[in-house]
């Protein structure tokens, strides 16, 4: 009768390693976000991560503050920029050696390969309830800063290579909406980000009063915007 015990007590541990790996597993969001690119207007890369490049590019009429908080608006929509960009919606792989650059170049926001800018993309988060202390991973070529509703929940000075996660955080997620804007600035050569909570949530654009295409016409669907790794 127990003569196979060595073998079935193999086979539940590596079924339990997979659970674990499984339900440990962060998921990388890859949209939709709406981006705008803007050029460093303070050095590069970790030198431009805490300066405000919304605001120097709107001459004050708007705040990173103010996006991270409201999100994409109707008012924030209006606010124009001086490289006379405009946010757009797009989506972001999560592999590749250049995926902001990639992502901004088939919006149409650049035409080339872009060095000494930063990128801002801000996403809704839909939670059905709250999450205190939600873990959440990101890797950033170069520097990075995160906002949760308003509230700056990370920021890595920092010029680096990047291939996947790699400052770990937590922070707390409300029911109902949630406002993130993730901030990368590049200095020269590859321009990545990669961004994941570990929570169940529904990523959307539906910021208030943004009209939002019915889910039916958006070109990405819901169950194939986000990539698991």
């Amino acid at each position: 009768m127990y003569t196979n015990l060595p073998i079935y007590t193999l086979v539940c541990l590596i079924g339990f390693c997979l659970n674990t790996l499984t339900a440990d597993a962060q998921e990388k969001v890859s949209g939709p976000w709406m981006w705008i690119i803007t050029p460093d207007s303070e050095g590069c890369g970790a030198d431009a991560t805490h300066v405000d490049e919304i605001k120097a590019q709107t001459d004050g009429k708007l705040t990173e503050k103010d996006v991270a908080k409201e999100g994409i608006t109707p008012k924030v929509l209006k606010v124009k920029f001086k490289n006379e960009l405009e946010w757009t919606e797009g989506i972001i792989i999560q592999r590749g050696e250049n995926n902001i650059n990639e992502a901004v170049a088939e919006i149409g926001l650049t035409e080339r390969s872009l060095d000494n800018h930063c990128a801002y993309a801000v996403i809704n988060a839909k939670s059905q309830k709250p999450v205190k202390g939600a873990n959440v991973r990101v890797g950033s070529d170069d520097s990075i800063k995160v906002w949760i509703n308003g509230k700056e929940v990370h920021a890595n000075a920092v010029n680096r290579r990047a291939e996947d996660f790699q400052d770990d955080f937590t922070a707390d997620i409300k029911s109902g909406n949630n406002v993130i804007m993730v901030k990368v600035c590049d200095c020269v050569g590859e321009w990545k980000m990669f961004f994941g909570i570990q929570a169940q949530l529904e990523y959307n654009l539906d910021f208030r009063g943004l009209p939002v295409e019915p889910a039916d016409k958006l070109a990405i669907q819901w169950a194939v915007i986000k990539v698991s790794y």
